[in-house]
């Protein structure tokens, strides 16, 4: 082969793997653009919410539009519970939204309780934020081992709570809180889960006239099956959804003993990955069982209300048309 063919061949070959490379690499990079920063339909609002009406006498439950995360509060012109603190990142302060939806005066309100249900970054994310800015009189949490090296944002939390003097508490099943009008029964774990954080979440009930709400963190079936077997009363009328709607968690028993008339699925964007939750499974058996449920990335932030003579207020959903 004479040296200007070699060199050609050589050229092209060269050329030719440059291409390719190159046409990879571009694709690559359209497709994390896509997913990363365009392609938010999965997550993109798709109907819009209509909160209930509300006096100065009802109880709210608010369940925050966190990412695929978790944080409940619960409040009315006496008291305010919050059970977990969302995402650090998620596009809703907790702080905030805390600050302008508290009837009354917000300046002289504090945490009567604060409840971590487990320690992972989507649960205590903004608590350290909230420690910052509300007066916190009780904290409750499950006992878990935590590895402080993967969960420094926890290792902060424990060390403000320290900085408070707040005592760490970990309940047992069936002790009871009472704050103010509302009680809270502790339903699990019931027993300690030395691989799966998950199944160490606190499952609790709240009452207030009548009507309750069950939140459950990420406990998954296992700790279901406990705390049925356990034999405690598990029925509610509203229920939190375990593990962001994923198909661990929310067992048809479970859900045939809780038999709540509605049910709420906090998901949504996690660090900047596209939602697949809840998951098929877990709206199928909701389905199954006609039990009609809100999503916090379809529809945002979700407001229950209890009055006070036990009328439970519920939330309209209508379908988002687009504009002409």
């Amino acid at each position: 082969m004479k040296k200007s063919k070699i060199v050609n061949f050589i050229f092209h070959r060269s050329i030719n793997k440059f291409s390719t490379f190159t046409i990879f690499a571009v694709l690559v990079a359209v497709a994390f653009f896509w997913l990363s920063f365009v392609d938010k339909s999965s997550d993109r609002k798709k109907y819009e919410i209509v909160s209930p009406s509300i006096t100065n006498t009802d109880l709210l439950i608010d369940f925050l539009d966190v990412g695929k995360a978790d944080c409940a509060l619960i409040h009315d012109k006496d008291i305010v519970i919050i059970i977990d603190g969302g995402l650090k990142n998620s596009e809703l302060s907790v702080v905030g939204y805390t600050k302008d939806n508290l009837i009354g005066n917000t300046k002289n309100r504090c945490i009567n309780l604060m409840v971590l249900t487990h320690p992972h970054a989507d649960h205590y994310g903004q608590l350290v934020d909230v420690l910052e800015n509300f007066t916190v009189n009780r904290f409750i949490t499950s006992k878990s081992r935590v590895d402080m090296f993967d969960h420094k944002g926890y290792e902060k939390l424990l060390e403000k709570l320290k900085l408070k003097k707040i005592k760490i508490e970990n309940p047992e099943p069936g002790q009871i809180f009472n704050i103010g009008r509302v009680k809270i029964e502790i339903l699990g774990p019931i027993k300690e889960d030395g691989k799966n954080v998950n199944n160490n979440s606190i499952v609790l009930k709240l009452s207030f006239k009548g009507k309750k709400f069950l939140f459950t963190g990420d406990a998954e079936k296992n700790e279901e099956k406990d705390i049925i077997d356990s034999g405690r009363d598990l029925s509610a009328d509203v229920i939190k959804i375990g593990h962001h709607g994923s198909k661990t968690s929310s067992t048809l028993p479970f859900l045939k003993a809780v038999n709540p008339k509605y049910a709420v699925i906090s998901a949504g964007n996690h660090y900047n990955k596209i939602s697949i939750y809840p998951q098929k499974e877990v709206a199928d058996r909701l389905n199954l069982l006609g039990i009609p449920y809100f999503v916090t990335k379809e529809v945002g932030t979700i407001r229950f209300a209890v009055s006070e003579n036990g009328e439970l207020k519920v939330p309209k959903v209508s379908e988002i048309r687009e504009a002409a």
